[in-house]
Formats: structure tokens, C-alpha cells, sequence
């Protein structure tokens, strides 16, 4: 740690002690509640203040968010899994557990994994205020009265319930800076929406206050040096909306200028050169990436120029997303992801209006150098597989990150088969922490029934070691065939390196993965593939059935077991969604061996004998001298 961030910590923490005093006493607080919104232009204006974004929405209507359950109260499901109702608003019960977090001041609440109370991250999701956009958006479609008037009274007893539910700086909405400047954001566009119907006066006290006090917090709590990330970006971007809409507000220039400062600076640095993510999650790099959209558009839109940074971290994070999905809803489940957004699920700011499979497995090799991922799109009835050669995650921790090194993910007809198992939880239940953030839920190599990092025990996020892992050569077209090959280092204190190939047959429409442990002595290895899909085994291998064909997935190398939602060890489990996880199937290959060893697997379409699979012998021995050479 050099100079400069012992000193920012200090003032962190020396803010800190100021924030709890002026809390505790009411002295010297630079806001109120009971500001007078009609000195703020973005309260009095008639005209919108904020840019029209696009939106996907089919036939949205109010009853699709607001239904009644057996006891007549209004529930508003979010499709980031969360509930709220809006005659029980419990600010800070954990959902899943029915607890109450205490409310005292933020930083004396402790959250961390085996906390009594619950997953932290699922209490935040609901105070991001997100529903309000929903709820504004569909007054603002509809022209129903009576609906309208209804989805605009339930923004207002949301909004009046939260700003009384939560005094400055106490309880868990106040422990993350970024879920302060989401809330903010999310707020502004909500009550943007819907500014030209009759709102209370009292509501538009409690946006000021909110906005006030949330960037002054932020402010003075900003992500940087070893702990900027994804946080960054989001403190960043509520800074530039406190300062851009409430102009009237003391610090309001000196929170636009930080904002949009620290915000390129960062946009740069989390937004690799080839637009993937530093922190390795595809879900957190959508987030950051619509964060930098939304400050560019909101600067257009009053009139600003936008710093070239900002801007083009999000052209360039677009472009990345959209080679892997067509849309947020199927973006890859690696690394972390707790299945937030920047604004709204509805959001389509960093995607194409229509993007079909077809156009996403269009084109040749692709190879994303800087964040560490290859793809190789098959033909349209073969679908496409990407290998992971990236870093673990965000140094020096390597937040985020899954020790998922080589892994091969196959997605067919618009349906992910081979998959990565996704997040689950952050702090809850640390048992399935570690398996899904560990490498046997991942489909690649363990050995020794070891990660290929070294988790740490004390957080539900922290790595004490990491692995290298790299491309070592490729091929196009190497007779027909397209070759990857890479290895990584993760196993290195065992005197073990994994190298593997991920190969396709234009012609037969084979995919092959061919691995390799060199190293001495004698090791247990185990491969794993996770099968989203209905699998039933054979006496030579799996049979795969897809939608609109079958696959026949042949190991050889190792003894091979079929799982399914295996508790104990754990195994064979996927999570669809944060805080819920099902039963998947997985092949597991094992063997107890000297090695050098070497697995096999054919994937193959089904048709005719399954059991005769020619093998290029020339294209593996120059694999093999590949692996020596290197």
C-alpha cells in the first residue's frame, strides 16, 4: 500500500467518525427534509429532465407488478428477485430468512458470511427503488386514469416509506455507497417520468433530501485505489446525476467534476481494451457498461460534452456484450452476479434492438486477448463454444472472479448445454459459496479435489492465490479444423499444469476437448461438465437430448459418473437466479494416476455407430509438441 491510499484511508475513516457525530447530534448537516422543491428546476419543470431511453417491454401493464394475494396487499415482484408490498414495507427484513436487520448506524452492522440475520445482498436489491421506474414507466404508457393515478400513489407511499424507514445513516442501506447512487439514479428517472401528474408536494421534499444526502454520503465514501471496481463506477455516476439535475445543491460542482473525473479515469481501467470485464463477470460489466451509457446520455441530453473515456468504454463494452448474447436476459453466468442492473431489467441501452442467434454465430474465430475468452462459432445447427483463459478476477483480492481456468461453455440453438452454474449467494450459506465460486462447478479440471485458486475462508469474496492462464496458439483452419489451445498454472504448487484444446470438425460438426496434466507423482483428477439439459448415460458415454436434436458426449480418460443435485459433496447444481439453486446434471470423469494423463472428449451430433470415433492422431501429437515447445 503506497502513501497516497494510507492517507485516502485515513480520510475515509476520519469521514466516517465525522458522518457519526453529525448523526448522532444533527449539527452541522448541510440538508433537511424540509427543503422547498420549488428552488429546484428538476422539480418544478414541465419538460422532462432527463433523455428518453430504450426500452423493451411487451403489453406491460400495472397488473403484471401489482397483484393481490390472499391478504389484499399489493405485491411488486421485481424480475431481479425481489418482493415488495406496498402495505408491508420492511426496508430491512431479510426475505428469505424473515429477520430484521438492526437499525444503527452502518458501519457497526455486521453482514458478513454467518451473520444470524441473512444475505445482505437480497435486502439491497429491493431498496434500490427500482419498481418506481416500472411503475412510472407504465403510468407514463398508459391511458387509464385510473391506472395511472394507482401506479403513481404507490410510487409515492414507496418513495415517503423508504426516506422515513431509513434515517441518514442508519441501518444496511447505508453500508454500500453504490447501492446509494443506484437508489439515486433510479429515483430521478422514476419521478422524471411521470413529473406532469399531480404528485405530492411532500414527495418531491423527500426526492431532494435523498438526492442531498446521498451524494454527500457518497462523496465522502468513494471506491478508489485497491477498492475500486464496479463500485466505482456506480458512486461515479450518481455524482454526476446529483450534480448535473440539482444544480441548486452547494456541492453541485464539485460532485460533477469528481464524478466524471474518476468516472473516465475508472471507465478505462475496468473496461478492458477488448471490452470484457476486469472483474471477470459478465452480468457486473453489463451493469458498468449501462452506467457509462446513461452518463453519456444524460450529458447529450443537457447539452455537456462527455469525456472521450466515458464514452467509449461504453461503445466498446456494448460491442463486447453483444458478441456473446443478444440480449441481458442470456448473457454468460461467469463470474459473480447478483442480478442487479444499472436502471431496469427493461433496459436496452447497450444492446441492438433485435440481434438473432443467427447474427451472433455468424463469423469466424473470435479471440478477446485482453479479458480472456475465445469463441468458436460452430454451423448454425452446431452452435458455439467459448474457452475461459483469462485472470481470476479483479487483483488484489480477485473479487468476483470464479476459479473456473479453461473452462468450456457450448451454447446450441439459443440454449446454453454446457454451462457455467452461476453465483447463488454471496453471504449466505457458505457451504455452496465456495462450491459455486470453486472450480468442480465449473467445467474444467480439478485436482486433488483442490480449487485452481486458494479461496479465502474469511469473505465470501477473496482469493489468496491465483493462476495464469493463457492461449498458447491457435488455428482457423487447420485442415477443416479449428484449434484452441491454452493452459494455466493453478495446480503449479502441486508440480501440475493443465493444458487443454478445444477443437471443431467443420466437416462432421465434432467438437472435441483434449487435456493434458503434466507434472509428476501420482494425482486424483477429475473433469467436470455441467449439463443443462436432459442427459442419460450409456456404456460409452451421455446421450444429450436438446430441443431439436440429440448428442452423444463420449470421455475417455477416467471412470464416468452421472450426479444430480448432490448435497454433501456438493455437486451437480446450477443457480438461475440469485438466492435459489436446482438439481443439474453433470458428467464427472475421474481417475487416481501418474501423469503425465490425458482426457478425451467427443461431442458429436447423433447418427449412425456412436462407438467409432477416428481420432487425429497427427493433429494431437502436434498438441503435444505445442505443450513441450511452450
Amino acid at each position: 500500500m503506497n502513501l497516497d491510499e494510507s492517507l485516502y484511508r485515513l480520510r475515509r475513516q476520519a469521514s466516517l467518525a465525522v458522518m457519526w457525530i453529525k448523526q448522532c447530534t444533527g449539527y452541522g448537516l448541510p440538508f433537511n427534509k424540509k427543503v422547498k422543491p420549488e428552488n429546484h428546476t428538476f422539480c418544478r419543470s414541465k419538460l422532462s429532465c432527463l433523455p428518453q431511453l430504450p426500452w423493451f417491454y411487451e403489453n406491460l401493464a400495472l397488473s403484471d407488478f401489482i397483484t393481490k394475494n390472499d391478504q389484499q396487499a399489493y405485491i411488486i415482484p421485481n424480475p431481479a428477485n425481489l418482493t415488495v408490498s406496498v402495505d408491508d414495507l420492511c426496508w430491512h427484513k431479510a426475505p428469505e430468512t424473515g429477520r430484521s436487520w438492526p437499525l444503527k448506524f452502518f458501519a457497526r452492522i455486521p453482514f458478513a458470511p454467518g451473520n444470524p440475520i441473512g444475505d445482505i445482498q437480497l435486502a439491497w436489491a429491493r431498496s434500490r427503488l427500482q419498481n418506481l421506474l416500472i411503475l412510472g414507466l407504465i403510468s407514463n404508457l398508459t391511458d387509464d386514469l385510473c391506472i395511472k393515478r394507482q401506479a403513481v400513489q404507490y410510487m409515492e407511499k414507496i418513495m415517503l416509506s423508504w426516506i422515513d424507514g431509513n434515517p441518514w445513516l442508519k441501518g444496511i442501506n447505508y453500508i454500500s455507497t453504490m447501492e446509494c447512487a443506484l437508489r439515486l439514479i433510479s429515483v430521478c428517472h422514476a419521478f422524471d417520468q411521470i413529473r406532469n401528474e399531480k404528485i405530492n408536494p411532500q414527495v418531491w421534499q423527500g426526492l431532494v433530501y435523498l438526492v442531498h444526502s446521498h451524494a454527500y454520503f457518497i462523496r465522502r465514501r468513494l471506491c478508489l485505489y485497491s477498492y475500486a471496481g464496479n463500485h466505482t463506477l456506480g458512486e461515479c455516476a450518481g455524482l454526476v446525476y446529483a450534480g448535473l439535475l440539482f444544480p441548486e445543491l452547494p456541492d453541485a460542482e464539485e460532485w460533477l467534476a469528481v464524478g466524471l473525473t474518476i468516472m473516465e479515469r475508472e471507465a478505462n481501467v475496468q473496461i478492458l481494451p477488448d471490452g470484457g470485464n476486469r472483474e471477470q463477470s459478465f452480468r457486473y460489466l453489463a451493469l458498468i457498461v449501462d452506467l457509462c451509457g446513461l452518463v453519456t446520455c444524460l450529458l447529450r441530453h443537457r447539452g455537456r460534452s462527455t469525456p472521450d473515456g466515458i464514452e467509449q468504454a461504453w461503445m466498446r463494452g456494448k460491442d463486447y456484450l453483444q458478441a456473446f448474447a443478444s440480449s441481458p436476459d442470456n448473457l454468460p453466468a461467469i463470474g459473480d452476479s447478483d442480478d442487479g442492473y444499472a436502471l431496469s431489467p427493461y433496459l436496452r441501452l447497450s444492446w441492438k434492438n433485435s440481434l438473432h442467434a443467427s447474427e451472433l454465430l455468424a463469423g469466424s474465430l473470435q479471440i478477446f486477448a485482453a479479458s480472456g475468452y475465445s469463441k468458436i462459432p460452430g454451423a448454425a445447427n452446431h452452435g458455439t463454444m467459448r474457452l475461459s483463459h483469462g485472470k481470476l478476477g479483479l487483483a488484489s483480492a480477485f473479487g468476483h472472479g470464479h476459479a473456473d481456468a479453461l473452462s468450456v461453455c457450448w451454447d446450441l440453438d439459443g440454449k446454453s448445454i454446457l454451462v457455467d452454474p452461476g453465483t447463488y449467494l454471496y453471504n449466505g450459506d457458505s457451504h455452496f459459496r465456495r462450491y459455486f465460486r470453486g472450480t468442480s462447478a465449473h467445467n474444467t479440471i480439478v485436482v486433488d479435489e483442490n480449487d485452481q485458486a486458494l479461496q479465502d475462508e474469511k469473505n465470501a469474496f477473496g482469493w489468496l492465490s491465483a493462476y495464469t492462464a493463457k492461449l498458447i496458439w491457435h488455428s482457423a483452419n487447420l485442415d477443416g479444423k479449428t484449434v484452441l489451445l491454452a493452459s494455466h498454472d493453478g495446480y503449479s504448487a502441486s508440480g501440475v499444469i493443465h493444458w487443454r484444446a478445444l477443437i471443431y470438425d467443420d466437416q462432421s460438426g465434432r467438437w472435441m476437448i483434449w487435456d493434458r496434466l503434466d507434472g509428476m507423482g501420482e494425482h486424483t483428477l477429475a473433469l467436470h461438465w455441467h449439463v443443462d439439459a436432459h442427459a442419460g448415460m450409456t456404456n460409452d458415454g451421455i446421450i444429450i437430448d436438446c430441443m431439436n436434436s440429440s448428442w452423444f458426449v463420449s470421455v475417455k480418460g477416467g471412470k464416468s459418473c452421472l450426479y444430480r443435485g448432490n448435497e454433501q459433496l456438493p455437486l451437480g447444481w446450477i443457480s438461475r437466479k440469485y438466492g435459489t439453486r436446482e438439481p443439474l446434471n453433470i458428467l464427472k470423469t475421474e481417475i487416481r494416476t501418474r501423469l503425465p494423463h490425458e482426457f478425451l472428449t467427443i461431442i458429436t451430433p447423433m447418427q449412425g455407430n456412436q462407438t467409432q470415433f477416428p481420432i487425429d492422431d497427427n493433429l494431437i501429437d502436434r498438441l503435444r509438441n505445442k505443450c513441450s515447445e511452450s
